[in-house]
């Protein structure tokens, strides 16, 4: 982390306060926020892994079900190449979210996947797909598991921005009631091209059972914080509660000596939420004194889940640009008590590691006397 504190944050970090004398003037009752959500609109998904035994192009399928604005179920699937490419075969409406951004080298292809089934209930799961690849062969795979209900799922931030190069945004996809398929329950069919192919197995047991690498989860809650961004900053007004509500996000406000400081953001679809809370808050940043810098930290979590998302945050105020980085430097830290998924976690760094490797960039221009300039963008490092 040593290469990442800039000449310009040691600077700052020795004039950080947290106290009215890091502005330069007095507030006009807004703030400008830099912040922003976007909610995937996927519900379901489930991953098949046959790494073990390849076929000449593909060697894990990834299947995505998930709604539009209206309920409208579609589905979705990913073929992972060997070469490190990613195919993409959709229906027609498939509600996109950030599939482009986190996955490398992707290709799109509209199929129509209409005997396709994607089911996951209380007892059992349901899954089969039929579709063509590029080349015009034929792909079917099917899950099957019974006895589900008997389960203890867990929870699980899902590392797919590991393989990103160029992120769009940091991915914060919080996958509920994950479970591995179990060998006893479970039939699963991989046939490309009249080509049978084994699913790779879990070389670990859960729950006193063998299982596949196959793995599922009929509750995501996928969030993209602060997407790529170039353009006007815009006031906003907070409440006599120090609350603001603007674009699906929530904020949660302190006010020091007349200037309001975001101390948390929120959101949240019809069943879940997100929440990131900053220690200390951030600051007004159009009143900063110049060459003033406020460092601090920062947690993200989602409800009910068993982990936060840690890292810092970055401020200064420079010939009248203000200077904005973030990196969840700390990683995920879950916090889970069943001894198996602290094995995983403790040896598959993947799990943990991937977010310390994002960092974000933002500009924000002052000298406009109309409203703020941003230019923001994520990059791995």
């Amino acid at each position: 982390m040593k290469q990442l504190k800039s000449k310009l944050f040691r600077k700052a970090n020795k004039g950080s306060t947290k106290s009215a004398d890091i502005y330069a003037k007095s507030s006009n009752g807004t703030i400008i926020s830099p912040f922003g959500f976007k909610i995937d609109p996927m519900e379901q998904l489930i991953l098949v892994n046959f790494e073990k035994d390849p076929d000449k192009l593909y060697n894990i399928l990834e299947f995505q079900k998930a709604s539009d604005k209206n309920g409208n179920k579609y589905l979705l699937a990913i073929a992972y190449r060997i070469d490190g490419k990613t195919d993409v075969f959709y229906q027609e409406g498939f509600p996109f979210g950030a599939q482009e951004s986190i996955l490398n080298n992707v290709s799109f292809y509209e199929r129509p996947l209409e005997n396709a089934k994607f089911e996951i209930n209380s007892d059992h799961i349901m899954v089969y797909f039929d579709f063509e690849d590029t080349m015009g062969r034929e792909i079917k795979v099917q899950v099957n598991e019974s006895k589900t209900q008997k389960k203890k799922p867990f929870f699980l931030l899902a590392p797919v921005g590991a393989n990103s190069k160029t992120p769009m945004s940091l991915p914060v996809y919080s996958l509920y009631e994950m479970s591995f398929t179990k060998q006893k329950f479970s039939d699963i069919l991989i046939e490309i091209d009249n080509v049978k192919h084994k699913p790779d197995t879990f070389p670990i047991p859960i729950e006193c059972s063998k299982n596949y690498l196959t793995r599922y989860t009929a509750d995501t809650f996928n969030v993209d914080w602060n997407t790529n961004y170039n353009g006007k900053l815009y006031p906003l007004i907070p409440n006599i509660n120090n609350v603001i509500t603007d674009k699906g996000i929530n904020y949660e406000l302190e006010n020091i000596k007349g200037h309001y400081e975001i101390k948390s953001i929120h959101t949240s679809n019809h069943k879940h939420k997100i929440s990131i809370n900053f220690y200390p808050s951030i600051p007004d940043i159009i009143c900063l004194r110049q060459g003033i810098g406020v460092d601090g930290n920062f947690s993200i979590t989602t409800d009910n889940a068993k982990g936060n998302l840690n890292g810092y945050y970055r401020i200064k105020n420079q010939e009248n640009e203000i200077h904005f980085e973030i990196n969840p430097a700390k990683g995920w830290k879950p916090n889970e008590k069943r001894w198996i998924l602290k094995i995983i976690f403790y040896f598959i760094k993947v799990f943990k590691e991937w977010p310390k490797t994002y960092i974000w960039n933002a500009k924000i221009s002052l000298n406009d006397t109309a409203y703020p300039i941003m230019y923001s963008g994520w990059k791995r490092i």
